[in-house]
Formats: C-alpha cells, structure tokens, sequence
C-alpha cells in the first residue's frame, strides 16, 4: 500500500525471473484484505471524506498526530462502509441481532518520481450474529462472530520506460489481476452503559480475531492466509441537547485506544494507536427503517501510519 512497499515490490521483480507463485507477493494480498477487515470496521478505525493535519490546524509541531506524508496517505485511502442491524431477540437481559455490512475501499498507491498509477479495490459483504448478556445494572458481555466475503481487483498503469521492464514479472500476477478472500470472525468483549437524564455514558471492549483463505488469479492463485487481531476500548459520552419531538439532537464525543497484530499491522505501522472523535448527531424525526440516527463531525488519530484529522460522516452511531 505505501510508497516504500511499491519500490521494494520492484527492486524483487527486478532480479526475480521465477514464473511460479511468489511468497512476497503473498505477504501483499494478505496485507491488503487484513487492512480492508479493519479500515471499514467504524469500531476499530475512523476515516472521513476530508483529511487534514491537526498540527497545520492548532499551530503545533507533533509528529504522532499528523504529517505531510500521513495526510498524502489518508488521502490515497477512499473507504465507504454501510452496516445494517436486525434485532432478533431484544429483552432487558439477553439481546440477539444479526448484523450485515456493505464495505468498499480504494487504496491508490504512490510511486515516487515515475508516471504510473496503481489503484486497488477491495469490495467487502460481513455477516454475523452478536449476542449481549447483561449480568449487571450497567454491564452486558459480549459475543459474535461472522464471515468476511472480500473481492480485490488490482489496476497498473505501465507508463514508464523503467516499469515496462518489470512488467512481465508483475503483470497479471500482483498487479492488473483479482483475488478472493474468506474470513471467520469472531469476537468478545464487554459493554458499560449508564443512562442519565441527559443522555448517555457507555465505555465498550472488544477484541476481534480474523483468519481465512484467499483464492483467485492473483499470484498463480497463492493468496496467502489473511490473519489479525484488534482490541479496541473506547469511551464515549452522548449529550442530549435539544428534543424535537421525535428527533432527538446530540453531542457525541468518544476517546479510543486500539491494539493490533498479525496482518493488520503492515497498513496502520503500530502496535497501537488512539483516536478521539467529536460530532452532532440526530435522529431522523420520522421513523426510517434501519437508520438510527446520522451526524457530523471531526476525528483525530494520534500514533499510526494514518494519524492526522478527517471531517466524518455517521451512520447508526451507537
């Protein structure tokens, strides 16, 4: 995905005349369905329509929370996601509901002083079942688990004199090719919720473990195994302001810390990383079936390739 990774990938293809499935190439496809799971989980990574640096913002000077180079690199990202939720069983003390999420990302790769283009898709169907028990006034624990579906297409513009001499190497095995992925999902955690005259104070913990399979044309059809993991705990407080009949407005903010391994770690560069978000949401004043409320607002993330700022849309913020 990064600069540095796309210049590595040509130096090997400069001095590798195998024709047979490369292991490299592997690494790479595991990466980016790692990083799909994770860049269109809301629960584990926030990203907006539009970046910038925090530090051009508040006239500061700190290189965890933002940088010229993470912000071309949240720009190179594109990634939509719409998550749907069906509730199954819904009592005070055993909720079940099924969950579905419709993700897509873009990843356009840079590629220092030449005139090549490579863009990436990953195209993404989640579906799973979660279950919340609660064995206290304010705490539920939390199960799921679910299958990811992802589909990677690869486009590579060969426009340099240089890339045309790699081209045999790559072409149709890493690049200008496709790939499948299928992912099991599980995961646990706790949920704390305290409900005020005001709103709401909720604090949740999860961790996710993802490992699977990928097939397709890509690199002879060795696509590796993707695996990762993510443990996100957050905190977040929701401020009713104004009731407008049925359209309730609110303040949210929430404060995020999230542990990663595995494959996860080659598109975020850290073993950890925090985010804090702020935003307005409101619920729609007339019932909409699957919409819970929708907002705006502003996210920054500190400690990770993607640190910097983005303006976000929400979508069933909960």
């Amino acid at each position: 995905m990064s600069t540095s990774r796309t210049i590595l990938l040509v130096g090997i293809c400069a001095v590798s005349t195998q024709v047979q499935a490369n292991p490299l190439f592997r690494d790479i496809f595991e990466e980016d369905f790692a990083a799909a799971i994770i860049l269109t989980d809301s629960n584990a990574l926030t990203l907006g329509f539009k970046d910038f640096d925090p530090n051009t913002l508040l006239n500061i000077d700190n290189e965890n929370i933002g940088s010229k180079e993470a912000l071309d690199l949240r720009k190179n990202i594109a990634v939509s996601s719409l998550p749907l939720t069906f509730s199954l069983r819904n009592n005070n003390d055993f909720q079940q509901r099924g969950v579905v999420r419709f993700s897509a990302l873009k990843i356009e790769d840079e590629i220092l002083e030449s005139p090549d283009n490579h863009t990436k898709y990953v195209l993404g169907v989640f579906s799973g079942y979660e279950q919340d028990i609660r064995f206290s006034e304010h705490w539920q624990f939390q199960t799921g688990v679910g299958v990811h579906l992802q589909y990677l297409h690869s486009n590579y513009d060969f426009n340099s004199e240089l890339s045309k001499l790699f081209q045999p190497f790559i072409d149709g095995k890493v690049v200008n090719t496709s790939a499948w992925a299928a992912n099991f999902h599980p995961k646990i955690g706790f949920n704390y919720e305290n409900r005020k005259r005001w709103g709401d104070v909720k604090f949740q913990s999860s961790f996710n473990y993802f490992t699977g399979v990928g097939w397709g044309k890509a690199n002879d059809g060795d696509v590796g195994t993707p695996e990762g993991w993510y443990w996100s705990n957050e905190a977040k407080l929701f401020y009713d302001v104004a009731d407008w009949g049925r359209s309730i407005q609110t303040v949210y903010t929430s404060l995020r810390r999230v542990d990663i391994g595995g494959d996860t770690l080659g598109v975020l560069g850290a073993s950890h990383y925090y985010e804090g978000t702020v935003g307005w949401l409101m619920t729609p004043p007339f019932h909409i079936q699957f919409v819970d409320n929708v907002g705006i607002g502003l996210s920054v993330n500190y400690g990770s390739a993607l640190k910097g700022g983005s303006i976000v849309l929400f979508f069933n913020q909960e």
